[in-house]
């Protein structure tokens, strides 16, 4: 079984294999389901708008963070999932 520290950097693998380098990477966080099977690790990272338009370079509105929640199987660290996560409907801990 993989431990924290291992799903962490196979999420952040993840990641960067999706979107490239990814800045400001940061973990926010991270639970083993109750069963054991599953590792889900909340991460974000700093995202450029492609094309900005006048009003968000004037605001440096040129980016936002992106959330993503990558489930990782516990005993291969395959990726079994990802979907995006919303701060503001985080589980309480």
């Amino acid at each position: 079984m993989i431990d924290l520290k291992e799903a962490i950097e196979r999420a952040k693998q993840f990641i960067s294999e999706l979107n490239g380098e990814t800045e400001q990477f940061q973990v926010e966080e991270v639970m083993l389901s109750e069963d054991k099977k599953n590792w889900f690790v909340v991460v974000s990272y700093y995202k450029k708008i492609p094309s900005p338009n006048e009003l968000q370079k004037t605001l440096g509105l040129e980016g936002q963070r992106a959330y993503k929640r990558v489930v990782i199987d516990s005993e291969n660290e395959n990726v079994v999932g990802m979907n995006h996560w919303y701060y503001d409907r985080r589980e309480a801990a």
